[in-house]
């Protein structure tokens, strides 16, 4: 068994048994970073669940970004892990939006540092997916770049810069064949910054993603952290605002900057970043 897998048996079993979850190393400091983040995410859960009368770890569940943040993946692709049971099923005993923060905050603590997704290449603070059935490579963006200022300053470009065609030397070396085009999803379109990253036609694809089926993501709630993993301010504020007049057949709308999916052929990111 994976250390990791092995430290969150012992972490699960300790729940189970009502013991209090000891913080593995590393994640306490982090989990003190989320706990704004965790408690927003919450209170939307809250307002949905009351709001449409579902419950509440169903809307936990399905529409905030808690089974990812936790290192699960995404559910809807595999079967839920067993300790995401642990989780709902002590948060559903809960009475108040305090309790259900502390116990989402401790049970964050005690779990293993997250791992890249099976499959997933990371260059920087980008990484991406091998090909789809439909030869899509799809392309994810994590700030690992934790030296206080932003990852997408201007000063920062150049490293960026690198981090995509070191990515797509990979792609090209690896997945010739099996490579077709590029995929995005993510709020991060909306910003010039982000998007003067890539090969003009592949910002210009840019359309608003309807649904909810990218409410889970980072994708979507990413919108809600800073560089320095804190809450912004207004786009808290303007979220709470906007769940009053919650439309339930629109759910993507309470959020204040949209999702963005992008998507261009690959050559045009190999003549981009100057791939051989």
């Amino acid at each position: 068994m994976h250390p990791a897998d092995q430290a969150a048996t012992a972490a699960m079993t300790r729940i189970t048994h009502g013991q209090p979850p000891a913080p593995h190393a590393g994640r306490a400091e982090r989990a003190i970073q989320l706990r704004e983040y965790f408690a927003l995410q919450l209170h939307f859960a809250e307002v949905v669940a009351t709001k449409t009368a579902l419950p509440l770890v169903d809307v936990v569940e399905q529409y905030t970004n808690l089974y990812k943040r936790f290192g699960f993946g995404i559910w809807p692709d595999t079967p839920r892990v067993p300790e995401w049971y642990h989780y709902t099923a002590h948060l559903q005993t809960l009475a108040t939006h305090a309790e259900r923060l502390a116990w989402t905050h401790a049970f964050y603590a005690q779990l293993p540092p997250e791992r890249l997704p099976i499959g997933r290449q990371q260059f920087g603070c980008f990484g991406c997916d091998v090909p789809d059935a439909e030869g899509r490579v799809r392309i994810h963006f994590t700030n690992h770049d934790t030296d206080g200022t932003s990852p997408l300053s201007q000063a920062k470009s150049d490293a960026r810069w690198q981090d995509l065609q070191a990515l797509f030397t990979y792609v090209r070396h690896t997945h010739a064949a099996a490579a077709q085009s590029v995929l995005g999803e993510s709020w991060l379109y909306h910003l010039d910054a982000y998007r003067r990253l890539f090969p003009s036609v592949y910002g210009e694809s840019r359309v608003v993603q309807t649904g909810t089926a990218h409410v889970q993501g980072q994708t979507c709630w990413g919108q809600f952290l800073d560089h320095r993993n804190a809450v912004r301010p207004a786009l808290r504020e303007q979220l709470l605002a906007n769940l009053a007049t919650l439309e339930m057949a629109r759910l993507w709308e309470v959020f204040p900057l949209p999702t963005y999916r992008v998507q261009a052929p690959i050559q045009a990111f190999y003549d981009w970043y100057k791939v051989a």
